[in-house]
């Protein structure tokens, strides 16, 4: 499974969105206020989800799974 990492974090209300790049139907959804914490706690960054190769987006999307199960 590919996944795709749609992430709107500096906007009024941030938002993060992972899908399954195949069929289009979203898998993590992170929104305000919850969203907010992960970043002022340091567990997301808004330079992560800068361009990166394919393989380096597929980590991330394994990393925010993981970081989904410990919030």
């Amino acid at each position: 499974m590919t996944f795709q990492i749609n992430a709107w974090l500096e906007r009024p209300a941030p938002k993060l969105t992972i899908s399954d790049k195949s069929s289009g139907m979203t898998l993590l959804e992170w929104k305000e206020p919850q969203l907010s914490r992960l970043l002022d706690k340091g567990g997301l960054v808004a330079s992560d989800f800068g361009q990166g190769t394919e393989g380096d987006q597929q980590a991330l999307a394994r990393e925010l799974f993981l970081l989904c199960c410990q919030d």
